[in-house]
Formats: C-alpha cells, structure tokens, sequence
C-alpha cells in the first residue's frame, strides 16, 4: 500500500466533495494505491475519508441524524432520507451518490451491495461526529433493486 499516494487522494477527494466536483476518478487512484480486494478498500477509502472531513461533534447518538444529513449535503455526498435514528442504529437511505449516480439510468443491475465506499465513508463520518466506534453496511443497493435510493444501516458498538 502506498501512504502517501493514498493521503494525497483523499486531500483532493475531500476538495472536490467541497466544491461540488466529482470523485469517481479519484477512486480509480485509490485502487492503484491499496492494490485489490475492492469492496473492503472501498469501505477502508470511504472510512478513512470519513474521518478526514470536518464535521461538528455530537455525542448523543439519537440526535446524530439531523447532524450527519448536514454534513452530507454540505459535501454533496448525495441525497438523504433519515428512517431511524436511536440509540443503537441510523437508518437512512440515500441517492445521487457517486458510486451509483451514473449507473442507475442505464439499466446496469448488480448481483449484491456496490456501495461500500458510501458505507464506510458513513461509518467514518459518524465516528467522527460522536466518538463512538460504529460499521455501516449497505442494506439494499438501487442497483439491485431498481429503486432510486441506496438503504444504508450504521450499527453503534455498544460494548
């Protein structure tokens, strides 16, 4: 694994988010710098970036919804609908994320979950933002589904 390709990816993954621009292509680098096993460096991409970005904290974890939507949009990660939010999971689903976004109006479907960039960079935001240690999975991919939005579950570590 390359460190510092890969640091230098997520410095400009983090200004793009900012700005509104694309990530797609900074993946594609990020793959070069972790070598194979995509869908774990995925999720290891998305955590790590997660936990790069500026984000407020919030300890309680049924009041982290509201926080992480705002975080969300204010990176133009995609769109978001909170389902649940207690002390033990969020529940949320979401669109126009840049794993999918291109890929839903062309008919391509997927055998499982393809969003495992997204999953991690959830779980790393929400670590951040509470200091709780916590996975998040994708539940049901729109590419699977034919739906519009992605399921995505965070589970807290409670021990």
């Amino acid at each position: 694994m390359n460190r510092a390709l890969l640091s230098q990816i997520l410095k400009e993954m983090r200004e793009r988010l900012l700005k509104g621009e694309e990530i797609g292509d900074m993946k594609v680098g990020a793959l070069l710098a972790l070598g194979h096993q995509l869908e774990a460096i995925f999720y290891y991409l998305g955590h790590e970036l997660g936990t790069f970005l500026p984000t407020r904290e919030e300890k309680d974890p049924t009041k982290l919804s509201g926080a992480l939507e705002k975080v969300i949009q204010e990176y133009h990660v995609g769109e978001v609908l909170m389902e649940k939010n207690t002390q033990e999971i969020i529940q949320m689903k979401m669109k126009g994320h840049s794993s999918v976004k291109d890929l839903v109006d062309k008919g391509i479907k997927a055998e499982g979950n393809f969003c495992s960039f997204e999953a991690g960079l959830l779980a790393g935001m929400v670590e951040k933002m509470s200091g709780i240690h916590c996975f998040a999975q994708e539940l049901n991919c729109s590419l699977q589904t034919g739906k519009e939005y992605c399921q995505f579950m965070i589970v807290f570590q409670t021990d």
